[in-house]
């Protein structure tokens, strides 16, 4: 685990497929913590990563079931407790909003943030329902998408209609999956757009932690 911050307020960052040191993760991570949340960042993959290009991917998503990660997923609750940690909330990006949505139905989180989510695609590789996922979430939910992702998480989308008033939506029509995390940032567009996440997400755990 990479631990920034501390208090009772913490946030689990679930990564994306480039793992523990892909992209800004840690900065996020790190700039989230100076706001006064105790973040937390697991390794579930223990040094691995893989990217989305690689032939071995689909494998590798398959490999992660709740199932594989319920475990680690205690050991991380566990220790955040032991920190002081009473109140949680979760963020993932790309492949960490899988674990958003099953941290999400846990009665201590009151907010998870997905930023260009896979979990529908995630869910149907591993045959894991995507609309019972949605229906034992308890807390507010934020999805921040961009144009390319997958159907189910916009407006009108599976996601809409079953979390309802949980559910606030933000698009990214300019983006595409994965760029909060690794655009290039002297481009004007994703410069404004990641800024605007950033500002979104805090806002996000500011009003509901």
């Amino acid at each position: 685990m990479y631990v920034s911050g501390s208090g009772e307020k913490c946030v689990i960052w679930n990564y994306d497929i480039f793992g523990f040191d892909g992209g800004r993760t840690r900065q996020n991570v790190d700039l989230l913590a100076s706001h006064g949340f105790m973040v937390i960042l697991p390794d579930y993959y223990r040094g691995f990563f893989i990217t989305p290009t690689d032939p071995g991917l689909m494998d590798h998503i398959k490999k992660y079931s709740y199932s594989k990660l319920e475990p680690d997923v205690k050991r991380v609750l566990s220790f955040a407790r032991s920190r002081g940690a009473t109140t949680f909330g979760s963020v993932g990006t790309c492949w960490g909003s899988f674990l958003v949505m099953k941290l999400s139905a846990f009665p201590d989180f009151k907010a998870g943030v997905s930023m260009h989510p896979s979990h529908p695609k995630m869910m149907e590789l591993l045959e894991d329902s995507e609309e019972e996922a949605y229906k034992q979430v308890q807390c507010k939910q934020l999805f921040m998408n961009a144009g390319n992702d997958h159907e189910n998480l916009f407006p009108g989308g599976l996601a809409d209609k079953v979390l309802g008033e949980k559910l606030t939506i933000e698009e990214f029509p300019d983006m595409v999956h994965g760029w909060s995390m690794r655009a290039d940032l002297s481009e004007p567009k994703s410069k404004r757009d990641v800024n605007r996440a950033v500002n979104l997400y805090l806002e996000f755990f500011e009003n509901n932690l």
